[in-house]
C-alpha cells in the first residue's frame, strides 16, 4: 500500500533509465569508444615497431633542423646532394665529438666503478644513520613469526641471463644499424625536400589550401630551427657552467659532466633531475664528507634554477611558449615509448603537431592548449585606413601573396 501511495505521489515522471549517455547519443559513444580504441592501438604500433620508427622521426627532425643549413651551403653554387652530404657530415662530426668527449671520462669512470660504489654506499649509510630506529623497528617486526608455521625449504630456479659483454654488443649493433638508416634517410629526406614540397602544394585543389599548406612548411622549419638553435645554445652554456663548477669544485672529469648537463637539459623536467641524480652519486664516491660532496650538487641546482627561471624565459620569450602539463605528458610519453632518444626528439614533434594543429581549422582548438596560438591578435586598422594597408593584418598579409609563390 506505502509502495503504491509512493509511485502514485509523483505522477507524469517517467523513470530514469539507466546508461542516459548511450541511448540519446549512440553515435557519440561509438566514436568516443572507436576513438580509445585507436589510440591504444597506435601505441601499441609504436611500441611494436621501435626500431624501425624510431630512425624515421628522428631522420625527419633532422632534416627539418639541417634544411637551412643545406640551402646555405646551395648558395655557394654547390648541388643539393654534395649540400646535403655536407649538412649531414657537419652534424656527424658535431656529434661525435661531443660523443667523444663524454665516452673516454666515462670509461674510465666505468673502471674504477666498484670502488666508487663502495665510497658512495658509506656516505649513504652516513645519511641513514637518523632513520636507523624505524629501520631497527622494522627488522623487528618482520622477525615476529608469532604463530606461523615453518614452511619446508623450496627449491630455487635461477634462469642464466645474458652476460654484460653479449648485451653490449647486441646494443652496439643496433645502434650502428639504426644511425645508418638515420644517416640514408635525412640525406634522402634533405635531397627531396623541395621535390616533395612541390608535389604536396600542386595536389592542393585551392589557392586557399595551397597558402595554408605552404605556410605550415614554413612554420614548421622555422619554429623547429630557433627551437634546437635556441636551446643548443642555452644548453651549451649551461654545460660550460656545469663543467667549470665541478672544475673549480674538485670532482673529476668536469669536461665529461658539462657534456651531460647539456644532453641532459634538451629533456625537460626529467633531464635536469637525472643530472642532479648522477652529480650526487659522483660527489658522494668522490669527496670524504658530507659537506664537501653536497657543494657541486648545490651548483648544478642553482645553474639550472637561473637557466629555468631566468635565462630561457629572457631569451626564448613567449615567442615559444607551450603547456607545462603538455611538455610533461609529451616528454615522458615518449620515453616511456621510446627511451632518452624519444625524449629528446619529442618537443621537435611537438612543436610540429603544434604549427599543424594552429594552420588546420578543425585542430586550432587544440592547438590552443598545447601553447599560445602563432598569431594572438590580429592588428586593426585605425579609422579611415583600410585594414589591407595595416602590417601584419591577415588580409593584408594575403594580399600580398604572388599568386606564383606561397612562402
Amino acid at each position: 500500500m506505502k509502495r503504491r501511495q509512493r509511485d502514485s505521489a509523483g505522477p507524469g515522471i517517467a523513470p530514469r533509465a539507466p546508461f542516459l549517455i548511450v541511448e540519446p547519443n549512440p553515435q557519440l559513444v561509438a566514436a568516443a569508444s572507436l576513438a580509445i580504441l585507436v589510440g591504444l592501438a597506435m601505441c601499441v604500433a609504436l611500441w611494436a615497431a621501435k626500431d624501425y620508427l624510431l630512425p624515421i622521426a628522428v631522420a625527419l627532425v633532422l632534416s627539418v633542423l639541417l634544411a637551412p643549413l643545406c640551402r646555405l651551403i646551395e648558395r655557394f653554387w654547390i648541388p643539393r646532394p654534395p649540400a646535403a652530404f655536407l649538412a649531414l657530415a657537419t652534424a656527424g662530426v658535431i656529434v661525435w665529438l661531443a660523443f667523444s668527449a663524454i665516452a673516454q671520462p666515462a670509461s674510465r669512470w666505468m673502471d674504477d666503478a666498484p670502488q666508487l660504489i663502495k665510497r658512495a654506499s658509506r656516505h649513504l649509510q652516513e645519511l641513514q644513520a637518523p632513520l636507523k630506529p624505524l629501520t631497527d623497528i622494522s627488522n623487528q617486526v618482520e622477525d615476529l613469526n608469532i604463530g606461523q608455521p615453518a614452511t619446508p625449504p623450496s627449491r630455487t630456479v635461477v634462469m642464466q641471463e645474458p652476460g654484460l659483454a653479449q648485451f653490449v654488443m647486441a646494443s652496439a649493433q643496433t645502434a650502428v644499424a639504426q644511425t645508418g638508416l638515420v644517416f640514408i634517410l635525412s640525406l634522402f629526406l634533405l635531397n627531396t625536400r623541395e621535390d616533395f614540397r612541390i608535389k604536396f602544394l600542386a595536389f592542393q585543389p585551392t589557392l586557399p589550401r595551397r597558402v595554408r599548406a605552404a605556410r605550415v612548411f614554413r612554420d614548421v622549419s622555422r619554429r623547429v630551427t630557433g627551437y634546437i638553435v635556441t636551446f643548443a645554445t642555452i644548453n651549451f652554456f649551461v654545460g660550460l657552467a656545469t663543467g667549470l663548477a665541478c672544475w673549480r669544485l674538485g670532482l673529476p672529469e668536469p669536461l665529461m659532466w658539462g657534456g651531460l648537463a647539456m644532453i641532459c637539459n634538451f629533456i625537460p623536467f626529467l633531464g635536469p633531475v637525472i643530472m642532479m641524480g648522477l652529480i650526487g652519486l659522483a660527489s658522494l664516491a668522490t669527496f670524504d664528507t658530507l659537506l664537501q660532496a653536497s657543494f657541486p650538487l648545490l651548483a648544478f641546482i642553482a645553474i639550472s634554477f637561473v637557466e629555468a627561471n631566468l635565462v630561457t624565459p629572457t631569451i626564448v620569450g613567449r615567442r615559444m611558449t607551450l603547456n607545462p602539463l603538455a611538455i610533461i605528458l609529451v616528454v615522458s610519453f615518449w620515453i616511456w615509448l621510446w627511451g632518452p632518444v624519444g625524449g629528446i626528439i619529442a618537443l621537435p614533434l611537438l612543436i610540429m603537431f603544434k604549427v599543424i594543429c594552429d594552420h588546420t581549422p578543425p585542430l586550432q582548438g587544440i592547438g590552443i592548449l598545447i601553447g599560445a596560438p602563432l598569431e594572438r591578435t590580429p592588428k586593426i586598422a585605425p579609422p579611415g585606413i583600410a585594414p589591407d594597408a595595416v602590417p601584419g593584418n591577415p588580409a593584408a598579409t594575403a594580399a600580398r601573396i604572388p599568386a606564383a609563390r606561397f612562402d
